[in-house]
């Protein structure tokens, strides 16, 4: 359906690659329920998987390398059956997104929103920011270049201040936001027992206020999305943040896709738009304010307002943009989807989901300038500055931000005064919502071992998921009903 209609989205957890059996989930989902899936959103851990030596730029032990299927959808082997929008996590080919920095199609029909972003799909406004937060890494510029080491290979995906600090810049109101791992205190407004009743070892980290995101949960708190998806910690898990002034944000975190876990939710919203990805004309302008910014250089890199101001895209960023678009005919983002890496070419004898021994591939030793990211910042008059070579690099040196986390950079804004053009700091957690609220928004809570903290987990649902064709979550008619999707 298109303007004036409905539009069906399916949201899956961590995808680890396994794009064949998410999408016969859904295929099998339409055929029991009768209803149209219109998109399928990935909150990370998507593993946009090319070849071999993709495989060396992900972080995680070699012998849960994997090649997976998504080749076989970036080759032309299969075409997504559903259009789909994810964001990155912690286990990616991150010399491949990084080519999609500013986001773009990483296969026909399959659209990564960038390391930050945000794009219309039926009108409906869907933000997000790709990786996880460290504290050590905030304050730096995106050094990593190929060919990556073994701190590199994970720092790459590390929130940084500048994402969180364009993000900011957003003013109008916000649908859907996707991140990896869940907001800062989230925990908080949701039932904790039963969370700390499948995750015992979460409980130190809830209790320090350490679980979670402190630059999520800063956006979480600015922007005030109607719905917020994450995945990262492989459980199902509902909360209801209550904003000042009434407004209200529904968050669901989700878990891997493996039998019997909820990785699926199914969500209906009104459509205003064509059922297609659009550029969203204020981001478009925020990149135009905000791309002098982007640092690639290790040091800290001053933004304004020390990345607290929020004063939004420049009116003659939106004037240049609204040109743009109507110069090219209308908003849709185009189909300019380019293999930049030769595809995986499985042998005859293979079984797509094997594992494959991680010497087979070798780590990217130079970057690709992917056509898609030159034609975008092209159509919005800014240079190509992805590149690392143009940069000086240093190490750390004396007086840098090490360290000094989030709440450092916080207290300098209050202290300093910096804060008047800011939003405030998060409010703290209001009392938790009463047991049996979210005990009816959690329809099956099941205990789940987290795969990321237990290598043994790990093992033993990748052998699950290679016996089982299609990863069949409990959806049936649960998934339309779930408490937490009902209006307030």
């Amino acid at each position: 359906m298109g303007s004036g209609g409905k539009l069906t989205i399916a949201i899956e957890g961590c995808c680890h690659g396994e794009l064949d059996n998410i999408y016969g989930t859904l295929q099998h989902l339409e055929k029991v329920e009768g209803k149209k899936i219109d998109l399928l959103i990935s909150c990370g851990d998507f593993q946009a998987v090319r070849n071999m030596d993709d495989l060396q730029t992900m972080a995680c032990p070699p012998k849960y390398r994997s090649i997976n299927t998504f080749y076989k959808y970036y080759s032309g082997e299969k075409v997504a059956p559903y259009p789909t929008l994810f964001v990155g996590g912690n286990h990616e080919a991150a010399n491949h997104l990084w080519e999609l920095y500013h986001g773009g199609w990483a296969a026909p029909n399959i659209y990564f929103l960038g390391f930050t972003g945000c794009v219309r799909f039926g009108g409906v406004r869907i933000a997000g920011m790709s990786g996880i937060y460290s504290h050590g890494d905030y304050f730096k510029g995106h050094h990593e270049a190929l060919p990556y080491n073994d701190s590199t290979i994970r720092s790459i995906y590390h929130t940084r201040d500048f994402e969180v600090y364009r993000l900011m810049q957003i003013k109008q109101p916000v649908d859907v936001f996707l991140s990896h791992d869940w907001p800062r205190n989230i925990a908080s407004y949701g039932d904790t027992a039963a969370l700390l009743s499948r995750k015992k070892f979460l409980r130190a980290d809830m209790e320090s206020g350490k679980l979670g995101s402190p630059a999520a949960e800063q956006l979480l708190h600015t922007l005030q999305p109607s719905y917020w998806f994450s995945a990262h910690l492989h459980t199902k898990f509902p909360a209801l943040v209550q904003h000042p002034g009434g407004a209200s944000t529904r968050f669901l975190a989700l878990d891997k896709c493996l039998p019997g876990r909820d990785f699926l939710q199914v969500l209906e919203l009104d459509a205003s738009g064509p059922l297609q990805f659009e550029y969203d004309e204020e981001w478009l302008a925020i990149m135009r304010s905000t791309h002098q910014h982007i640092n690639l250089a290790y040091k800290h890199k001053a933004l304004p307002g020390m990345g607290g101001l929020r004063s939004g895209a420049k009116p003659e960023d939106l004037d240049f943009v609204r040109a743009a678009l109507q110069a090219k005919g209308d908003a849709s983002i185009p189909l300019n989807f380019t293999q930049t890496a030769p595809p995986y070419e499985a042998p005859a004898s293979g079984h797509p989901g094997f594992k494959v021994p991680h010497q087979r591939g070798r780590m990217p030793q130079q970057p690709v300038r992917n056509p898609q990211t030159q034609q975008l910042l092209d159509m919005l008059g800014l240079p190509y500055n992805l590149d690392h070579s143009a940069v000086a690099q240093e190490g750390p040196g004396p007086g840098q931000y090490q360290g000094r986390g989030f709440a450092g950079q916080q207290e300098q804004l209050l202290s300093r005064g910096a804060g008047r053009g800011a939003p405030p700091l998060p409010p703290p957690p209001p009392r938790a919502i009463s047991a049996a609220a979210a005990a009816a928004a959690m329809q099956n809570p099941e205990e789940i071992d987290l795969g990321d903290l237990d290598e043994e987990d790990e093992e033993d649902g990748q052998e699950q998921a290679a016996q089982c064709p299609v990863a069949r979550s409990d959806a049936g008619s649960a998934l339309s009903n779930d408490p937490m999707f009902q209006p307030l």
